[in-house]
């Protein structure tokens, strides 16, 4: 009932033109995306880590929360993006529009891809922004990544492997990074890492196929 109530309300502020109004929804949106994915990273933490596996059953709960929250937050982009980008927004709220894409399903992600290249290159929001979606994109479609900003987990909860995603160009990935405001690839490894909780691997030559084999058997032990 509140996700339908929070899209008769976009549709009404879009309408009206309230970007007040429509921000403030916003907030609320990229409070709820924020909020449920930090109880994430810190209860995937304290069982990776702290190895507390009575908390296994906790995770995967608030995975269901997670996957529930992200498209109750879509159905409302949908509704803003009804008549077209909206103009006047905050600086805020353009952020909350591409993070809850990206965060969305890969159809929906392919649907609006061209609209975060256009809020890119205006401006209103920062070019990594749409890097990482470009990037999410080629990794949900089976395809090697451009940037280096994707990684992949698999395991079991207490026993998890963090691997980036297989790239085009292993030889120009700090190049290409630098292009869209990425620092190196050695460095980023560091600070996913110290997110997830999870030491990050990067194989600069690993194919699609070998990081598929290498999901398949950690699948198959666990």
């Amino acid at each position: 009932m509140k996700s339908l109530f929070s899209i008769l309300t976009i549709l009404f502020l879009t309408a009206c033109n309230c970007s007040n109004s429509t921000d403030k929804l916003l907030a609320e949106v990229w409070h709820k995306d924020q909020h449920v994915r930090h109880q994430m990273q810190e209860l995937t933490k304290a069982v990776s880590i702290d190895r507390k596996t009575e908390l296994i059953d906790s995770l995967i709960i608030l995975s269901e929360s997670v996957e529930r929250i992200d498209k109750e937050n879509i159905a409302v982009i949908d509704s803003l993006l009804q008549q077209g980008l909206p103009k006047g927004l905050s600086e805020e709220s353009y952020k909350t529009i591409w993070i809850v894409i990206d965060h969305a399903s890969l159809e929906k992600q392919e649907q609006y891809l061209s609209i975060i290249k256009k809020m890119s290159s205006e401006g209103l929001i920062d070019v990594d922004n749409y890097a990482i979606l470009f990037d999410r994109i080629a990794m949900k479609q089976n395809r090697p990544q451009r940037y280096g900003s994707q990684s992949v987990q698999f395991g079991s909860p207490d026993n998890m492997h963090l691997y980036i995603w297989p790239v085009e160009n292993a030889q120009s990935l700090d190049s290409l990074r630098a292009t869209v405001g990425m620092g190196p690839i050695l460095k980023y490894l560091e600070q996913l890492t110290e997110y997830s909780g999870i030491e990050a691997q990067y194989e600069p030559l690993m194919t699609i196929e070998e990081i598929n084999k290498i999901r398949s058997r950690y699948e198959e032990e666990f």
